[in-house]
């Protein structure tokens, strides 16, 4: 099982979106946001999502925001369930973090936002498995 990672944004330092990336052949995908080079301030990174109804990587699909991003947080011991959201925000200086598209909520296609309130390079990885 080998994942193929695609480079969403590499190294920005502004507010940017990146292009619509085709992930409709993958089983699973993880998104690693990474902000670097920073003084202060926070980071906030969004990921939209669409479904090509013909299911084809040349379809251009309204990109809707995807809440069903698995966070990567500990659950307590009375949570049966995984901790969901649209977006995850840094304010570490020189921090990676992970989270998963939920596998119950396929998408064909993503986008990813990164809002800067303050500094830093930016950059995101989308990570997929075919098998």
């Amino acid at each position: 099982m080998t994942p193929k990672v695609t480079t969403a944004l590499d190294g920005v330092v502004a507010t940017t979106t990146s292009n619509q990336i085709y992930i409709g052949d993958y089983k699973r995908v993880a998104i690693l946001f990474r902000r670097a080079d920073n003084a202060g301030g926070t980071s906030k990174f969004d990921v939209k999502a669409g479904f090509a109804t013909d299911g084809l990587a040349s379809t251009d699909p309204t990109m809707t925001t995807y809440s069903m991003l698995i966070d990567n947080v500990a659950n307590t011991n009375g949570e049966t369930n995984y901790a969901h959201t649209a977006s995850h925000s840094i304010a570490a200086s020189n921090a990676d973090v992970f989270v998963w598209m939920d596998p119950l909520c396929p998408a064909t296609h993503i986008n990813i936002t990164v809002t800067e309130t303050t500094d830093g390079t930016h950059s995101a990885y989308v990570i997929g498995w075919e098998d």
